[in-house]
């Protein structure tokens, strides 16, 4: 399953944002279904953005499973440091 982000959101910038594709990509992770997220025709996403859309699904389901399940596609240095970023950070200092 692919789920490019423009096509589920006007940008990649809020919050509110965050939660739509958080909301897509939940269910597909607690199935350990393979899902690829699409950053085709965005530049650059904030912390707020991944926080709300990736970071908070280790609420839900393990790191690993993230790992397993999700690759991203058509994203550029910035999203892909952001996002390496907080996963290393939360990844490092959740309290288990």
């Amino acid at each position: 399953m692919v789920i490019k982000l423009l096509d589920n959101v006007k940008q990649c910038y809020t919050q509110e944002d965050g939660q739509k594709i958080y909301a897509l990509i939940l269910p597909y992770l607690e199935k350990n279904t393979k899902v690829e997220i699409s950053f085709a025709g965005v530049e650059f996403v904030p912390s707020s953005f991944v926080n709300t859309a990736l970071i908070a699904l280790l609420d839900k389901v393990s790191f690993q499973t993230i790992r397993d399940c999700i690759s991203f596609v058509d994203t550029t240095k910035q999203i892909n440091d952001m996002i390496k970023d907080r996963f290393f950070f939360e990844v490092n200092h959740r309290v288990t």
